[in-house]
């Protein structure tokens, strides 16, 4: 019974915070980067030399001109990165070094609630469980994306036919089916209610004694200093 109090509190003094967690999530971001450029870059190509054109020569302009033929793709690159993303990352908590390489750099590490090593499935449940309390937390954007795209996407073809921006307002209504107000007002709605939700996601790892989060709490997982 010693001993079990000892271990326990030997944990409790060693949880990894949420900004030391946040870092390394930012380093792990950074370093992500180029493998996500580079695996976008050969999908892109790919996808335009089997359409015969340019992935990137064509977009929606200002006169409501269809997406891109890369569109019809893009989910498909994008979950591909995502599982190649998610299974390196398990990969990465499941082996000796127990935690990614931005976690490696700030000196802490994930385990099992007793402090051991986990294995790769219940890693993956993590990486899983993270994916989806991230996407609940942006859903609005989500919801909104096909619209800002195509909005995005018409403005800059304004500019770029030296079209004022006000004559292309009409137009974007077309396409989005709204009023460009309304339109304005749902995407300061769904930002709003994003941070809202990554602050909530924030606090349930900053408040409780052992750092858990959501995710950590349904995953039996947690974060602790120091490395293996």
């Amino acid at each position: 019974m010693a001993e079990t109090t000892k271990a326990s509190a030997s944990l409790d003094a060693h949880y990894a915070g949420f900004w030391v967690r946040f870092v390394a999530a930012c380093i792990d971001l950074i370093l992500y980067t180029p493998l996500y450029v580079g695996m976008r870059y050969a999908f892109d190509f790919g996808v335009g030399h089997m359409l015969g054109a340019g992935v990137a020569d064509t977009s929606i302009d200002f006169a409501g001109g269809t997406a891109k033929p890369g569109d019809i793709y893009r989910w498909w690159f994008e979950g591909l990165f995502a599982v190649v993303a998610l299974a390196s990352y398990a990969w990465f908590f499941s082996a000796k070094w127990q935690g990614s390489l931005g976690m490696y750099l700030l000196k802490f590490r994930i385990t099992d609630t007793e402090g051991k090593r986990i294995s790769f499935m219940r890693a993956f449940s993590w990486c899983i469980t993270g994916t989806v309390g991230w996407l609940i937390c942006c859903a609005g954007i989500l919801y909104l994306q096909k619209d800002i795209i195509a909005v995005k996407d018409m403005l800059v073809s304004c500019q770029e036919q030296n079209v004022d921006v006000l004559e292309c307002i009409p137009e974007i209504e077309k396409v989005i089916g709204i009023p460009y107000s309304s339109f304005e007002q749902l995407m300061y709605a769904a930002v709003g209610l994003t941070f809202f939700m990554f602050l909530i996601w924030a606090l349930s790892i900053a408040l409780p004694k052992d750092k858990t989060g959501f995710h950590n709490l349904i995953c039996g997982t947690r974060f602790l200093r120091g490395r293996p």
